[in-house]
């Protein structure tokens, strides 16, 4: 090896001299000696002092031809051939292990670097206050291929509510422990086929007890979702607040006016008892349905069928892959998907307004439709469990009460608004009325119409009367005070320019305010 360094150096100092022929010797590795530079050599101690050792005057001079740069001895190595590791400024072609193993390849095309897959969040797995959680794991059981109804007991908002989300064929899974469990009742497979068994009342009841043990105990031992589930009452939704709830109304009416072409007609409708369209519109603020300015979409007057839509808790359908579906709307709660073209009759005469072609359904009935355990339909989620008295109403009723509630409260604000201002120059300044109903106040003389002065007079006959009764009042109040000696106290005249003492007269003082000539007559 030591030869071999020796052999390397000479070759350096002889490069501007005539080189001779030599033949190549190798190395105990094979290489060829004369191929080595010290760019590829393994830097050793040895070789540092060999190196030191053999510096001359030619080296240091530097003779024509000599690479004295890094980049010439960069260019010497490419033109040579010397097989090595490319330098760090030159990029590579092509796909290497290193890119394989650090980058993550998308469909797209795109490399995801593992430090941003890393960091993305991930949703909560225990959650047991979280409505819209709770929302997304009722969303896995709405697949009818997948889960099937099953009894009160153990349906899919009970195993919701404890964690549970299908993932599979009658099979669900824990969000935080991943225990899986198969759910049947009364079915069994017969040729890779699920056929109903008919088994008897004590044996169904038997496996629905069992699991509605299996929701809880079926967790680990050491999962939360096993010491505490979410709250029955996490469904409910809040519409007390006016502003709220129009806000979500509006919101609700314009996504089902974009779909107005697949809207049903209004006989196609089946509204509950308790819902009066028509009083629901007069009751909304006249600005409800301008304000926000509407989309294009929107009639000029409104539409019945989408606002009655609206207040049963319906709205446009938005698939996250496709977009927005144009004849389906859904319920935000509890998930259901409605085909809207489904109830709409196919052809009508415009004229008659005779069906000639029915709907597939005979008709749409908005608050059926919704799931069993939703507040739309279900007064149990929507009860309110701090309220003093029991409300058993759903949530479209709340909604109605609320939109009535703040109508009465607007008309009464009105009223007010107008009395004070009807009433405020005759509080404030002294009127004098004039022929013809007219007040000069402050020069202006605004006219009263016959309706506002009748009005005017009715206030203020109500308001003497009012006052004589509360003056009735106060003097027979003060009646039951007055005593004798109050009375005498009363009728005591006093002296011109002294003041009446409110202390009650003693004996001096009533000696004292007898005159000298009343006492020498009475003596």
């Amino acid at each position: 090896m030591n030869a071999t360094k020796r052999k390397f150096n000479a070759l350096l100092q002889g490069i501007g001299a005539k080189p001779t022929s030599q033949p190549p010797t190798t190395s105990t590795d094979g290489k060829y000696a004369s191929n080595l530079d010290p760019l590829n050599r393994p830097s050793t101690p040895n070789s540092t002092l060999a190196s030191d050792d053999t510096l001359t005057p030619n080296k240091e001079m530097g003779a024509p031809g000599v690479p004295s740069t890094p980049s010439d001895l960069l260019s010497k190595r490419r033109r040579v051939g010397v097989l090595g590791s490319t330098p760090g400024n030159e990029k590579t072609s092509g796909t290497t292990i290193s890119n394989v193993v650090l980058k993550k390849w998308t469909p797209g095309g795109k490399a995801i670097s593992p430090t941003k897959a890393a960091t993305k969040v991930e949703p909560p797995k225990y959650c047991p206050s979280d409505r819209d959680e709770l929302i997304k794991r009722l969303g896995t059981f709405q697949e009818l291929t997948e889960w099937t109804p099953k009894p009160d007991k153990i349906n899919e908002i009970e195993w919701a509510k404890r964690g549970w989300t299908c993932q599979g064929k009658e099979r669900v899974q824990c969000t935080l422990c991943h225990k899986e469990l198969v759910v049947k009742t009364g079915k069994r497979e017969v040729d890779g086929k699920e056929v109903p068994v008919i088994v008897g009342s004590d044996i169904e009841e038997a496996l629905v007890k069992r699991f509605v043990e299996l929701i809880v105990d079926a967790h680990q031992e050491d999962c939360l979702w096993r010491k505490r589930g979410c709250d029955d009452t996490l469904l409910r939704l809040p519409l007390a607040s006016p502003p709220a709830a129009l806000a979500s109304l509006r919101q609700r009416y314009d996504e089902l006016c974009a779909r107005q072409p697949f809207l049903p007609y209004d006989f196609n409708l089946r509204l509950p008892a308790g819902l009066d369209l028509q009083a629901v519109k007069w009751q909304l603020t006249p600005a409800f349905f301008n304000e926000p300015l509407p989309p294009k979409t929107n009639p000029s007057a409104p539409n019945d069928v989408a606002l009655a839509l609206a207040l049963t808790g319906w709205q446009g359908l938005t698939n996250p892959r496709v977009g927005q579906v144009p004849n389906s709307a859904t319920c935000a709660t509890c998930l259901r998907r409605l085909g809207l073209w489904m109830f709409k009759s196919k052809e009508v005469d415009e004229a008659t307004g005779q069906v000639l072609v029915p709907a597939p359904m005979d008709y749409l009935d908005p608050v059926r439709e919704h799931r069993f355990f939703c507040p739309w339909r279900n007064a149990g989620t929507q009860h309110n469990p701090g309220a003093k008295a029991v409300d058993n109403k759903t949530a479209w009723q709340v909604l109605a009460q609320t939109i009535k509630n703040h109508a009465y409260l607007r008309v009464q604000a009105e009223k007010s608004n107008q009395r004070s201002i009807l009433h405020r120059p005759t509080a404030s300044v002294p009127v004098t009325p004039s022929k013809g109903g007219q007040a000069d106040v402050d020069g202006r003389s605004p006219m009263l119409g016959p309706d506002m002065v009748e009005d005017e007079d009715e206030d203020t006959t109500v308001r003497d009367a009012k006052d004589k009764e509360r003056w009735a009042r106060l003097r027979r109040v003060k009646s039951l005070f007055d005593t004798k000696n109050g009375k005498k106290l009363r009728r005591t005249p006093t002296r011109p320019g002294s003041t009446a003492s409110s202390r009650p007269p003693t004996a001096h003082t009533r000696q004292a305010s007898v005159p000298p000539e009343s006492t020498g007559e009475k003596k």
